[in-house]
């Protein structure tokens, strides 16, 4: 396809390129109109001291102040050499921060439609460059310290550099293009995935001058690493061992890849701790990487790694926004620009993208780049942890999809005229499929893996439950993950409950679990001001909870008690019976729909009758190893 470039002086290119211009204009209004709402909002500029945002704008101003950190722990560019430009001029930043990613999330939409038109015409391009342009959580992202914005922008950059590459096939372009790269890894590592793509690209157009082609990726490489020598130099200094230019790394796959791990949000169970402990060694210390952790467990449980990373990847394209420092529904509550209908959520452009990617991808070199650059980003999300944030630099990527997808359905009706009925029929049916299967990918797949599958291979792979093992520590449950899993609060009867509890301990562990002190807790929710009482038996022994029992670990509140002697069953059953009563206001417990292994039951306190909650109730028991 002729490129835009060379048609930029005839009347079909220049309109074009008013039109992109007239839509990257009504996205930077947009989004600074959003600027101008949230310009108050706490976390634009006061943001809550656990956020990565405080930890880059802390970083960034200490920066701008000359005073460098002594390691790199997140990717640095946007908080080591974005943010610091701002700082040093304005005190607050804050106006000058938001107007810069103001004019990012502007360009990003003007790239956006330049690339589609590029790889799949003009109307592809327009449609590409609207969906961006109103993609309501590119617009929500502007104002905070976030990344996200800039990653996007740097995603259709790359593209759009990749594709003149292509076309011109001259030295600047193929070095420019790896230099775009280097600067999207350094401000998310995942984009280092893109350089594959980008180096088979330049392989592939000077095939027939192989000499010149291994110059161009090693030229290439060297430039897409260069600028990380600085930053990985300094976390070799401070971590004894070659890190690259984030020293976050274990830290980032242990949230994704354990056992215990939830397929998206942030969780920090009992191995992600212990995993990153090992990790955070020296060298001569003894030190095991997470990813020699991740092979082990991959080598053990095969199928479970499989499966948590195909829950991930239902969930990359899935609808739901899993938050993550901001939420739309608390921290945009004060725009009302973002309540516009006209702005498109992700599934609206989720399902778009899909029909395009099933029906209008095509086999083209460029195409398949772009092809190529949608499922790294998906893959390297699924093999880190989902996050809704997480899918903003992908977003340019997926308008473009789904820009391709519409122009392709447009021209639909001339092209089934044109065929045989059998031909036609078959096409119709094959496009109707994949409007289909988009439409249950990015709208329901997910949950309906959860509702209708997950219990069920759990209960097969995973029979025992789970069961956490440390150097001095094993917890054993057999509830899902706390975020994005099936945890459900269940309010506890007038009258009161008694939650009978199994769980099972691994054959290796029953004799040394036996005669131990163990903790035990179970996840509630009391409402303010609430009095109950309660109590917990093992083994014909009785142990009083009570209010104080009561902490907070993991986002969740746990009602725990202490067992002086763990006495397992000779199965390796531990056995363990709850009694909660509310006196004043109520009371729930928590329980895990998603799991259905028939060891837990329910009963009124009164009658003694049996309710019907199908979900296992939410205990875990923790027991050390070594000497009692």
């Amino acid at each position: 396809m002729t490129s835009l470039l060379s048609m930029s002086g005839r009347p079909a290119g220049r309109r074009l390129g008013l039109v992109l211009a007239a839509l990257a204009g009504v996205a930077f209004l947009i989004r600074l109109g959003v600027c101008w709402e949230l310009r108050n909002t706490p976390s634009v500029r006061h943001p809550a001291v656990v956020t990565d945002m405080a930890t880059y704008q802390r970083l960034g101003r200490a920066i701008a102040a000359g005073d460098w950190p002594d390691h790199f722990d997140y990717q640095p560019f946007y908080y080591s050499l974005f943010l610091p430009l701002f700082y040093r001029f304005w005190d607050d930043g804050a106006w000058a921060i938001m107007l810069a990613q103001a004019l990012l999330g502007a360009g990003a939409v003007w790239l956006t439609g330049l690339a589609a038109a590029r790889l799949y015409g003009r109307r592809a391009g327009i449609a590409a460059a609207a969906l961006l342009a109103l993609s309501r959580f590119h617009v929500f992202y502007t104002p905070f310290l976030l990344l996200e914005v800039l990653s996007s922008f740097w995603m259709s950059l790359l593209l759009v550099a990749a594709l003149q590459s292509w076309r011109r096939n001259r030295w600047p372009d193929w070095l420019l293009t790896a230099a775009i790269t280097a600067a999207a890894a350094l401000t998310r590592g995942n984009a280092l995935l893109m350089l594959p793509g980008i180096l088979a690209l330049a392989v592939w157009r000077n095939r027939r001058r192989p000499g010149r082609a291994i110059a161009i990726v090693a030229a290439a490489a060297a430039i897409f690493y260069a600028p990380q020598l600085p930053f990985a130099w300094k976390n070799r200094q401070y971590a004894g061992r070659w890190c690259g230019a984030s020293t976050a790394g274990d830290k980032v796959l242990a949230l994704g890849n354990t056992p215990e791990a939830p397929p998206g949000g942030l969780e920090y169970p009992l191995t992600y701790h212990d995993w990153c402990a090992q990790a955070e060694r020296r060298p001569e210390n003894g030190r095991v990487g997470v990813p020699t952790q991740i092979l082990r467990w991959l080598k053990r449980e095969p199928i479970l790694f499989a499966e948590l990373k195909f829950r991930a990847f239902l969930l990359f394209w899935h609808r739901q926004e899993i938050a993550n420092n901001i939420a739309i529904g608390h921290d945009g509550r004060a725009s009302r620009l973002l309540s516009w209908p006209v702005l498109l959520p992700f599934a609206a452009i989720g399902t778009l993208a899909v029909i395009g990617l099933l029906t209008a991808a095509g086999a083209s070199p460029p195409r398949l780049l772009f092809t190529y650059m949608i499922l790294a980003y998906c893959f390297g999300t699924v093999m880190f942890y989902m996050l809704a944030r997480f899918r903003i630099g992908a977003l340019p990527l997926l308008c473009i999809a789904a820009g391709a997808g519409i122009d392709h359905f447009r021209r639909l009706p001339a092209v089934l005229r044109q065929l045989t009925p059998a031909t036609r029929r078959q096409t119709v049916l094959r496009h109707g499929l994949a409007v289909v299967t988009a439409i249950f990918l990015v709208n329901a797949a997910f949950s309906t893996y959860q509702d209708s599958v997950e219990a069920a291979f759990m209960r097969r792979f995973r029979p025992a439950g789970v069961a956490a093992v440390t150097a001095d520590t094993v917890r054993i449950y057999d509830h899902g993950p706390l975020s994005v899993g099936g945890m459900t609060v269940y309010e506890v009867p007038a009258a009161g409950i008694r939650i009978e509890k199994r769980l099972l301990l691994p054959a290796a562990l029953r004799q040394t679990a036996a005669g131990r002190p163990a903790a035990v807790r179970l996840p509630v929710l009391a409402a303010t001001g609430a009095v109950w009482s309660g109590s917990l038996e093992h083994r014909g022994q009785s142990h009083a909870f009570g209010p104080e029992a009561v902490r907070t670990d993991r986002f969740i509140t746990w009602l725990e008690a202490a067992i002086p002697e763990l006495q397992p069953d000779q199965d390796g059953g531990v056995t363990v019976t709850a009694t909660l009563i509310p006196r004043q206001g109520s009371i729930g417990f928590g329980a895990d729909r998603l799991r259905d292994y028939r060891r837990t039951s329910y009963k009124e306190l009164a009658t003694g009758s049996t309710l019907p909650i199908n979900a296992e109730a939410g205990f875990e028991i923790d027991f050390a190893i070594g000497q009692p």
